[in-house]
């Protein structure tokens, strides 16, 4: 989780005088990491705030108009194509040297004077997307009206706006939830830093009484508490700048006043709330329950969603919201709202995470609740919102507080041991410090001589479980960077890795060693692409619920990723060698996949087949003689995904374990590949146990070899494999295969084959006349076994 705060806001809560670079450090040491820093006000460099004097027609363009702008040091021309720019208008007016985005899309670029349809044009007057913030843009070719600052022309817009600020994004660990909110934050901050956390209490909600609200929880396994209020005579409008300035830097687009003020108390205090129109509330009541069999909801992303069995937030009559997720569409706040519904609750968080998981939905709201939040954050949750929306929105409360929950909290309490807290982290520390240390963090000490009682606060209710937590909150704020290293004694590690990873790891070595780049692609796949590569889309294991519908499967090949990643590779790099070892998951029948290691690898991009052939060969050749294996190839039945003639079984141990050669043309085609492909796939898990490295030494004759090169023309379907197999003697060593000619002197449907022989004994120096007569031999196998033609 990461969370973008503002310092100004931090340090409403957090007095510190340190500098930003000071302040992430140190956070960044004791607590959360600190992972990036924005210097909001660096972002608007000669940007400003310009008076419109006057705007005219363009005489060359229809739809642009020269404006004449006051910027403060002097009034200047711009050619502007916003339809609602107006004289008397302040606008933001990027100059010169300025960076912005055009039309708010892309990267940031500098903007220099130009010449627009032949007129001079200094600077450009903005949308508010084009200076970073989109989520304000009303509409294409509108600039940002900024008519409501009080700044005169020529201010920069960073202070007009007051955006002298500084973002941190910082990265929060899932178990802490509080800390995503601003108060959570700047507690930790104060604790981490030495500075004062300064706690405020929002003002204690007035009931009324002129309408009637209930609340009711009929699911009590999921959720703990719900609260509501209702508030009446309200304004729905455009939030005040300082509210939307707060959203914007944390990357929340404003809506309205109603809606931000929810938004607003989720980032201050980490606990989302809800407001509904009371108009469509039948029923005045919220009833938390189960969705019905069958019963949907249209959600305020505009789809449909089937609630049933998913708890839900209802009135009487329809759900109003699946709970702790996402409102329903027809009962948000529009303009025409008056009356408003304030709902905290407080759910499961494993019920929150199926549900999320089963609809597909993700929200802010949903990403807090999975965690586990605390029942005792609805009040000052609520109570802050009823203030900010009094504030920003008028109206009065005009309900009771309603609060129903399932059972009373009962704070966290657990003995803890200092002395035993100083054996853990092995750093003298003092009680009095360690006492400090709780406290500032929110926990109660009650001190006796050996065992204190420490209470959990309740923003900490769901991670604090034991008593050796506070052995890890006490060390990290004293500083892990502050504690001498020192090595642990003991044995090392004795235990034996898993042959698969052992193998995998020297695969990978070697196979990059060759100049293989390597692969890592999704262990998922999707329907499409398996009816691409032909197989059953019956075969592999269907995800019930996905992240994307593009990994809907677990993949029973890694081939089909593999020519995905040479599509999306081709425009850039023509021609490659690439690999992958990674695991494929095989069906079963009523059972968990078997999960297999393949290897895959290959050229790409290269058209000379033959040579691309015998390249791949000689590197599963390589693999099999470092690892022990002996390997045949044959033609046999390679099914339809390969290149009939140009393709072969691998074969080990009288087994098919794979298959070398090139892919089918319309393989590749269904895949949007445009160059050959040429690959050895190899069912290595199958070979693990027969593979290893040692190899048993055999005596090298201390007598001469002798080469002899002989050129033969044979069938075009004569293999070199099926040569290599008939020719046996004594003193014939190695046959290699040296070229392979077609052409001029050679007949069409023939090749001639030029093999290098080598010749040698282990007891004595060959004669001339004994090697010649082994090439005999060879010869006549040649003609007899395979119609060879010797060539002089």
């Amino acid at each position: 989780m990461n969370n973008l705060a503002s310092y100004n806001w931090l340090k409403e809560y957090c007095k510190t005088d340190l500098s930003v670079a000071d302040f992430a450090r140190e956070l960044s040491l004791r607590s959360m990491s600190v992972e990036k820093v924005d210097d909001v006000a660096a972002r608007f460099d000669r940007i400003v705030i310009g008076l419109v004097n006057e705007v005219r027609s363009h005489p060359n363009a229809d739809k642009l108009r020269l404006v004449t702008v006051n910027i403060g040091s002097e009034t200047v021309e711009i050619v502007c194509g916003g339809v609602n720019v107006a004289s008397g208008m302040k606008v933001c007016v990027a100059l010169p040297g300025s960076k912005v985005r055009w039309h708010g899309e892309g990267d940031y670029i500098t903007l220099g004077e130009s010449e627009i349809r032949g007129v001079k044009s200094i600077g450009m007057i903005c949308g508010a997307g084009e200076v970073g913030f989109a989520e304000l843009e009303k509409g294409e070719k509108e600039i940002w009206d900024l008519s409501f600052v009080l700044a005169v022309a020529g201010t920069n817009l960073a202070v007009a706006l007051e955006l002298e600020d500084t973002v941190f994004d910082i990265e929060v660990t899932t178990n802490r939830p509080d800390v995503m909110g601003i108060v959570g934050l700047a507690r930790e901050a104060a604790a981490a830093v030495g500075g004062q956390f300064v706690g405020k209490q929002p003002t204690v909600i007035t009931p009324g009484t002129g309408i009637p609200f209930t609340v009711k929880i009929e699911n009590t396994e999921r959720c703990a508490r719900q609260m509501a209020v209702v508030i009446d005579d309200v304004k729905v409008a455009e939030s005040p700048w300082w509210l939307q300035k707060r959203l914007l830097l944390a990357g929340v687009r404003p809506i309205n006043n109603i809606v931000d003020v929810t938004n607003y108390v989720l980032l201050e205090y980490a606990q989302p709330l809800h407001a509904f129109d009371y108009r469509n509330i039948e029923g005045s009541e919220i009833i938390v329950r189960a969705g019905k069999l069958g019963e949907k909801i249209t959600a305020l992303n505009g789809k449909e969603y089937d609630i049933g069995g998913h708890i839900v937030l209802a009135d009487a009559v329809k759900p109003l919201d699946i709970a702790g997720i996402m409102g329903g569409n027809e009962t948000g706040t529009t303009e025409a709202t008056k009356t408003v519904v304030l709902s905290a609750s407080s759910f499961d968080a494993t019920s929150i995470r199926r549900t999320a998981r089963a609809l597909n939905l993700q929200s802010d709201a949903q990403l807090l609740f999975e965690k586990g939040l605390s029942t005792e954050a609805l009040p000052i949750a609520l109570a802050r919102a009823v203030e900010l929306i009094l504030q920003t929105a008028g109206g009065i409360v005009a309900s009771a507080v309603c609060d129903t929950r399932v059972k009373e909290y009962k704070p966290l309490v657990f003995p803890f041991r200092p002395e035993m807290a100083r054996k853990r982290i092995g750093v003298e520390i003092a009680d009095e410090r360690m006492q400090r240390i709780l406290e500032e963090l929110g926990f109660v000490v009650n001190r006796t001589a050996e065992v204190w009682q420490v209470t959990v606060p309740f923003w900490r209710d769901h991670d604090i479980e034991v008593e050796v937590d506070f052995s890890e909150e006490i060390a990290r704020m004293y500083g892990y960077h502050l504690m001498t290293g020192v090595l642990p004694a003991g044995n090392p590690p004795t235990t034996q890795e898993p042959v698969a990873i052992i193998w995998e790891r020297f695969i990978k070595r070697q196979m990059a060693a060759a100049g293989y780049d390597e692969f890592f692609t999704y262990s998922f796949t999707n329907v499409e692409d398996v009816v691409k590569y032909g197989d059953d889309v019956a075969t592999p294991y269907e995800i019930l619920n996905p992240l994307v519908s593009e990994q809907s499967h677990l993949r029973i090949s890694l081939i089909p990723g593999i020519l995905r990643a040479i599509e999306g590779n081709q425009g850039h790099t023509r021609a490659a060698k690439f690999f992958e070892v990674s695991r494929v998951y095989l069906p079963t029948v009523n059972d968990l996949p078997i999960e297999e290691t393949h290897l895959v690898f290959g050229e790409y991009g290269y058209t000379d087949a033959t040579s691309v052939f015998r390249k791949l060969r000689g590197t599963l050749e390589m693999l099999a003689n470092k690892t022990g294996l002996e390997i045949t190839l044959s033609r046999g039945d390679i099914g339809d995904k390969w290149h009939a003639t140009r393709s072969a079984n691998i074969i080990i141990g009288g087994k098919i374990v794979g298959i070398i050669g090139e892919v089918s043309e319309k393989i590749q085609q269904r895949f949007g590949v445009d160059l050959r492909v040429f690959m050895v796939m190899l069912e290595v898990e199958n070979l693990f146990e027969a593979m290893k490295l040692t190899h048993r030494y055999t005596l090298s004759s201390e007598f001469p070899a002798i080469m002899r090169d002989l050129s033969v023309i044979v069938d075009e379907r004569v293999e070199f494999a099926a040569i290599t197999r008939e020719l046996k003697n004594d003193l014939l060593t190695t046959v290699a295969l040296v070229d392979v000619y077609r052409g001029k002197g050679v007949d069409g449907g023939k090749k001639s084959l030029t093999l290098q022989l080598t010749l040698q004994a282990t007891d004595k120096t060959l004669t001339a006349e004994e090697a010649n007569k082994v090439i005999e031999e060879v010869g006549e196998v040649l003609k007899t076994k395979f119609g060879g033609i010797l060539r002089s």
